[in-house]
């Protein structure tokens, strides 16, 4: 869930080797797309959220609804005005853990990523023939995605699929592992 602003030394490109080899590596990196909110497009603005080759996560309340504080694209922080999110994922009163052997609730698209990571564990558990297969697991997410059903920021004004609020809907981890069971390489 770690993002890395200009203040902390980065630009656009600082990782964008690096998620270049992972993702030819067959590693599935998901990342949490930031808290910058809903306010203005264009929020998705750190590094490695902003990469093609990553697999960006937004998040959305318990009703549904996309978090006020989960960031939108398009990416501008790079001049590419790619699409981000990918998808989007619980993460507003979310039971997470915390130092000291304990738990709390917590908000935050860093929240709404382990979701889609965990997704991706099912499937690549449930179907070891998809582990590696970066393109066929990002289309299995995709396509088994449920519509998103909320209201959609003024300034995004294409709300297909996908689209800079929520990129392809929500994670539906039960439809992705049937769906990656069926996968024959």
């Amino acid at each position: 869930s770690w993002g890395c602003p200009e203040i902390e030394g980065c630009d656009p490109n600082t990782f964008s080797a690096a998620t270049r080899a992972l993702h030819s590596a067959g590693i599935f990196v998901v990342v949490s797309a930031g808290n910058g909110g809903v306010s203005q497009c264009g929020s998705v603005q750190d590094p490695p959220a902003i990469y093609a080759d990553v697999y960006s996560v937004g998040a959305v309340k318990p009703n549904g609804a996309l978090a006020e504080f989960s960031s939108i694209g398009p990416v501008i922080a790079d001049g590419s005005l790619r699409t981000k999110p990918d998808i989007a994922a619980p993460g507003d009163g979310v039971l997470s853990s915390y130092p000291g052997s304990s738990y709390e609730i917590a908000s935050g698209t860093s929240m709404a990523g382990p979701h889609v990571v965990g997704v991706v564990a099912l499937m690549w558990s449930a179907n070891p023939d998809l582990i590696g297969q970066i393109e066929q697991t990002t289309a299995i997410l995709n396509e088994t995605a449920q519509p998103y059903m909320g209201s959609y920021p003024v300034c995004v004004e294409d709300q297909g699929t996908p689209n800079n609020a929520v990129g392809y809907g929500i994670v539906d981890a039960y439809a992705a592992v049937l769906q990656a069971m069926q996968f024959v390489p």
